[in-house]
């Protein structure tokens, strides 16, 4: 994908009078190895607007989740710039990618990552309590009770279902209120019907709190229920076309 005047294939222009959310441009990321120089992304330029959710779909293996951990400042580029509400975070140190990601950025995974001595409360406020913003369980509660487990505080994971889980997987991304959410494969540990609802109550607070979502899926319907899909293929972003919505 080459740079210059056209706006690269998976651009897409910030709202009128508002600077982009997500600003990607001429991104690379090389893994050099004894005899070996793997290129995952490859000058790759993506801009997304607030409160936009974009799924990104793609072969296994073809630099998904890398994308994500960059854009959620897990991991630097090798080359190119990302911008986040207009902040390079290549002008950042650790410090203040740590910072960012603390009070920016919540994360999903497709497994959820629940520690199993813990309260489905103590986990949704363990976010809070490592960036130093606990104050007491009010904001847990809150999330919890947006993900519909507000009578299941108390209960540690394996008390939950898997759907559950992954709904406290949900309040817990959001406890810290982040601008930006990335989701890798946020269903793909749940059976077809199970992972549906819980992604479309993932939706519906996304659209409710206009969070800047990226969303990674294997999962078609999922795809489709997202603003725009695009395709990560030889290192590239190719939009797919206009999802249902």
């Amino acid at each position: 994908m080459s740079s210059g005047s056209h706006r690269p294939a998976g651009s897409v222009a910030g709202a009128p009078g508002r600077p982009p959310a997500i600003e990607v441009r001429d991104l690379d990321k090389i893994y050099s190895m004894p005899g070996q120089r793997l290129e995952v992304l490859k000058d790759l330029s993506l801009t997304v607007s607030p409160g936009e959710m974009v799924a990104v779909v793609g072969q296994s293996g073809s630099g998904k989740s890398t994308l994500l951990h960059i854009l959620g400042a897990l991991d630097r580029p090798t080359n190119g710039s990302v911008r986040f509400g207009g902040v390079d975070m290549q002008d950042l140190n650790a410090e203040g990618l740590a910072e960012f990601r603390r009070s920016s950025v919540g994360f999903v995974f497709q497994f959820h990552n629940l520690l199993p001595e813990f309260s489905a409360l103590e986990n949704v406020s363990m976010p809070q309590r490592i960036s130093g913003n606990f104050r007491d369980e009010g904001t847990g509660r809150e999330m919890l009770a947006l993900v519909g487990l507000g009578t299941r505080l108390h209960h540690r994971p394996g008390e939950l279902s898997g759907g559950e889980q992954q709904r406290v997987a949900i309040a817990r991304a959001l406890v810290n209120r982040p601008r930006l959410v990335l989701a890798d494969e946020p269903t793909g540990n749940l059976d077809s019907r199970t992972g549906t609802r819980v992604f479309e109550l993932f939706r519906e607070i996304q659209r409710d709190k206009k969070h800047t979502s990226i969303v990674v899926t294997h999962n078609a319907r999922i795809a489709s229920k997202c603003d725009r899909i695009l395709k990560l293929e030889n290192g590239s972003l190719q939009a797919v076309g206009d999802a249902h919505v």
